[in-house]
């Protein structure tokens, strides 16, 4: 006799038959878990979520052995319409609108569930936002993120002008080794290309080129402009990104281009500049 009485008996023995094979190899299974997790090299995270998943699933186990007796058919039931709450629903009684354009029919369905909780989530998910973050004060807003980076990058400037120490300015010399000028000519390549050019020409900026200087020649004076900028036209303090051992190596570079004259080259502007001599040391065999 093949009534359903008989096939949901038939169905229960079934599902007993294979959850007796199973249970012998569940021990073994749940104890590779963590040994190869290890292996993986996964460390303390793997064999957490390993051990997690060893709980999920000796509770569904027990649920389907102890709870369920070995019947399947519920949890199927409740897994079959938890589905049907999810996947779109097909309506028997189509609305359609008094539209048609070349054969295409307008209908007039409702929203799929899918999309109606997906909407529902974004409004939780703004209420959340908004406690954590502008109520409750768990979490910083950008602004206070940018207030922390900005400290954490003066931090790590102060540490390394530390490194590099200081450049006496008074006693400022160019320097004209090869690696100081490579150095220098990274840094510029980096930073000043887009106004002065790649041949130091100038574009937005003076010509570099030239005998003629708006703040002043030597490597002091460009060592200073470099430093402090020149807001009034656009330029920054470089001082906030170089140390001062970099505007150096800067500047020493840029007194290399004097007289390359490249193509294209700005007109000169400002004044020429003439190094001043040295003041002459006192004699002090002279008689006062």
């Amino acid at each position: 006799m093949n009534s359903p009485a008989h096939q949901r008996m038939d169905r229960t023995m079934t599902s007993r038959r294979t959850i007796a094979r199973t249970l012998p190899l569940l021990p073994a299974a749940l104890a590779a878990f963590p040994s190869t997790a290890s292996a993986a090299g996964g460390g303390e995270t793997a064999l957490v979520v390993t051990g997690l998943l060893t709980a999920v699933v000796a509770v569904l186990l027990f649920y389907v052995v102890f709870v369920l007796e070995g019947n399947i058919d519920p949890a199927a039931e409740r897994l079959r319409k938890a589905w049907a709450y999810i996947a779109a629903r097909k309506r028997a009684d189509e609305r359609e609108l008094d539209e048609d354009f070349d054969g295409i029919r307008e209908l007039d369905n409702p929203s799929p569930p899918w999309f109606n909780y997906l909407f529902v989530g974004t409004i939780i998910f703004a209420a959340i936002y908004m406690l954590d973050y502008h109520v409750l004060g768990g979490s910083p807003l950008s602004v206070e993120e940018y207030r922390r980076e900005v400290a954490e990058a003066d931090v790590l400037r102060r540490v390394a002008l530390a490194a590099e120490g200081t450049v006496d300015e008074a006693q400022l010399a160019a320097l004209t080794d090869a690696e100081a000028l490579k150095a220098g000519k990274e840094k510029y390549d980096r930073n000043c290309v887009s106004c002065h050019g790649a041949a130091g020409q100038g574009i937005v900026g003076p010509n570099l080129t030239d005998a003629r200087w708006i703040h002043g020649g030597g490597v002091r004076n460009v060592y200073l402009t470099i430093k402090n900028g020149v807001p009034a036209k656009g330029m920054i303090a470089w001082k906030l990104v170089l140390t001062p051992k970099e505007m150096q190596q800067v500047a020493s570079y840029v007194l290399s281009l004097q007289g390359t004259n490249p193509p294209g080259a700005k007109a000169p502007e400002g004044e020429v500049w003439v190094e001043p001599k040295a003041a002459a040391a006192p004699d002090s065999t002279k008689a006062i």
